[in-house]
């Protein structure tokens, strides 16, 4: 795909995702998640008047979005390679780092979203309580995306799948004790 995902169209963004064969799928969309999960905690921190989370949440939508493009190119590395004789264990790498990534960055958006749905204004309490949830769903996306790709590239018992459970149950943890 030559145009980076953030650049799309929302309703061309859902026909890329429902095309067949490789191409952007889940962990593309849960980065993509975390990205408008930032983008509506931004929303909150400007009604707050708080610069910092402004900022810190612009970088991680953008970082975000670069990481749904980072993950299309990864699955597509994998592939390649898998073709190969020998595997290409950096491929299988990349399929794993990427979503492991996601899961770190939509912890974060859930945290900065609990913390405006706690102080910032009231009028915009619902739109931080969604930020939330949709960053804890990204992360709990992007967190089983690790296993599956960790088991694809045929490493079981490795440690990071058990990290990023936590740390996406954190992100759920966090949005539930909103509500």
């Amino acid at each position: 795909m030559s145009r980076p995902l953030g650049e799309l169209p929302v309703a061309r963004l859902g026909e890329v995702l429902a095309g067949a064969g490789p191409g952007p799928a889940a962990g593309s969309t849960a980065a993509i998640t975390a990205a408008l999960a930032a983008g509506l905690a931004t929303k909150v921190a400007k009604g707050a008047a708080d610069r910092e989370a402004v900022e810190e949440l612009d970088a991680l939508r953008a970082r975000a979005l670069r990481l749904a493009d980072d993950d299309v190119e990864a699955f597509a590395g994998f592939l390649e390679e898998r073709r190969k004789p020998g595997g290409g264990p950096a491929a299988a790498e990349a399929i794993v780092q990427v979503p492991a990534d996601v899961v770190g960055l939509a912890v974060r958006v859930a945290e900065l979203a609990a913390l405006l749905a706690e102080t910032g204004p009231d009028a915009l309490t619902g739109d931080a309580v969604t930020a939330a949830f949709l960053a804890a769903a990204a992360a709990e996306s992007a967190a089983a995306l690790v296993g599956a790709n960790i088991a694809d590239a045929g490493e079981l018992g490795d440690p990071r799948v058990e990290h990023v459970e936590e740390r996406a149950g954190h992100a759920r943890t966090l949005a539930e004790r909103l509500v």
